[in-house]
């Protein structure tokens, strides 16, 4: 649905005209115009966007990912798979700093809740503790404030152009966190509950010590999302003057 920007006719039929909300690039409240675009999309992932094969992010489905952190207190390498998340839709976009003549564009973002499920797969050593835990696992976290920052380029494909984000940086703080595992490899349920007792007294540490692990996958994830659709929808239909 259009904001009261205006659009040419030749645009209306383009994938993204329904969804999208235009910026004039060359805008003083270019910013803030970007700002209600990412907003305004929510309502949109919420459903998934079959146009362009944007899948639902209620609930946020991750296949698998990978982190590794080899410094520090907290050296393990982890894989989490079947990643369930709820709470993704509720973002809200605070403030945009860009420069589109470089096509930067840095988001500022609050998630008030995040729930994920899954499973989980750690081999390492946290605090000098010795791990080695399988099995699955629920996390939730509350008060999450985020910075995105994106790097992207102009692509030309038939003469239309497109943005493709080359680099996603991932920045965020976590106010609140609970964790809870069923560790499969230790089935007494011992070493399972005091792994449980461990990650909860200690989240605060592991957490700041995972983040640029964490913050790398997330980024690699959501660069490959951003891909899927910015590079179905073409540069004119939400930036004009982008010609």
């Amino acid at each position: 649905m259009f904001a009261d920007l205006g659009t040419d006719k030749d645009d209306l039929g383009a994938p993204g005209s329904e969804y999208i909300h235009p910026c004039t690039k060359a805008s003083p409240k270019i910013n803030d115009c970007i700002k209600q675009t990412f907003n305004h999309l929510r309502k949109y992932l919420i459903q998934g966007i079959d146009e362009i094969a944007v899948p639902s992010i209620e609930p946020l489905i991750i296949p698998a990912m990978k982190m590794e952190n080899g410094h520090g207190a907290v050296r393990v390498r982890a894989i989490f798979s079947n990643l369930t998340i709820h709470g993704a839709s509720n973002y809200t976009v605070l403030n945009v700093k860009s420069d589109l003549n470089k096509y930067r564009i840095d988001l500022a973002l609050h998630l008030p809740h995040i729930e994920v499920t899954g499973n989980y797969d750690v081999n390492g050593n946290v605090l000098l503790f010795p791990v080695r835990s399988r099995g699955d696992f629920w996390a939730a976290f509350g008060n999450v404030t985020g910075l995105a920052k994106l790097y992207a380029t102009e692509q030309l494909r038939n003469e239309t152009k497109f943005m493709k984000t080359e680099r996603l940086g991932i920045q965020f703080k976590l106010s609140k966190s609970n964790f809870k595992i069923k560790d499969f490899i230790n089935r007494n349920n011992v070493i399972g509950e005091a792994m449980n007792i461990f990650l909860n007294q200690n989240a605060a540490e592991i957490i700041e010590e995972m983040k640029p692990a964490a913050s790398a996958a997330i980024g690699k994830h959501f660069k490959s999302f951003l891909n899927a659709a910015f590079l179905q929808i073409p540069l004119k239909v939400w930036l004009r003057d982008a010609e």
